[in-house]
């Protein structure tokens, strides 16, 4: 979502990795605030890195593995009650 000067409410970009690992992403050249939803290969989420602020370039992780990412607009995860523990389900998403 880098360079991206806006995101529709509930839309997001979503990661699918090859393997489970500790995943960290940085801002860099992100302009929006976004939340960071990782998910484990079981399908739970992980962690959630809240409000990541735009332009940041720290490493940022939940200090678990994930085999997904999914980056939606800051304060999403909080406002949709999303947090560790809850059980995610893709539709029509490869390898899940």
């Amino acid at each position: 979502l880098m360079h991206r000067p806006r995101l529709a409410p509930d839309a997001g970009m979503l990661f699918l990795f090859d393997e489970s690992s500790d995943h960290s992403f940085w801002m860099k050249n992100t302009l929006i605030p976004l939340d960071m939803i990782f998910v484990a290969e079981d399908g739970r989420v992980a962690g959630v890195v809240a409000r990541a602020v735009p332009g940041d370039l720290t490493p940022r992780s939940v200090g678990a593995p994930s085999r997904y990412v999914l980056e939606v607009n800051g304060g999403w995860a909080e406002a949709h009650g999303v947090g560790p523990g809850d059980r995610v389900r893709f539709e029509n998403v490869p390898r899940f």
